[in-house]
């Protein structure tokens, strides 16, 4: 029993440790994403982009991801698009029904220096964005922080064990 008890301690501690890493990446990805949404709120050039299709991708363990393609004329009057603008699922149910797209244009803020790799923001669907990063880093906090309280606890169980006299 001894064993397999070890054995367990073992597993958790690793596993811990990788909820840790996974919980910063998450911190990460949800801060950047906001830090993005931000800056083209604040820099940002508000236009009217015209909805050119949608892409609904359904993940392996459920839920699904939608995204739009946008077309629109920025400030020197040039026309731009973008295939991946990224929206929520509820803003998604709001204008996609039955699988026809509900609307022509949405508002939208895009950077003026953008580059290739730049995704303007859907102005009405912002905070919904935002609110998304913000679950994300919470959930992401929650399990960096139990991972190394949990890992560091059960490393040092194994050390005690180790370190204890009458375990043989």
């Amino acid at each position: 029993m001894g064993r397999f008890f070890a054995w367990i301690v073992d597993r958790l501690r690793w596993l811990l440790l990788a909820a840790a890493g996974g919980g910063a990446v998450l911190v990460y990805m949800g801060w950047s994403d906001a830090e993005r949404i931000r800056d083209i709120e604040t820099n940002g050039i508000e236009a009217v982009a015209s909805i050119e299709g949608a892409t609904r991708t359904k993940r392996r363990r459920g839920g699904e991801s939608y995204a739009l393609t946008l077309a629109w004329r920025d400030n020197k009057g040039g026309v731009q698009t973008h295939e991946k603008v990224t929206i929520s699922s509820t803003f998604a149910r709001q204008i996609i029904v039955a699988d026809q797209i509900t609307r022509g244009t949405v508002r939208i803020k895009y950077l003026p220096d953008a580059t290739i790799d730049s995704v303007p923001i859907v102005l009405e669907d912002a905070a919904r964005q935002e609110d998304q990063d913000q679950f994300l880093m919470n959930l992401g906090f929650g399990l960096a922080g139990g991972g190394l309280v949990g890992s560091g606890l059960f490393f040092l169980i194994g050390r005690r064990r180790r370190n204890d006299p009458h375990h043989a």
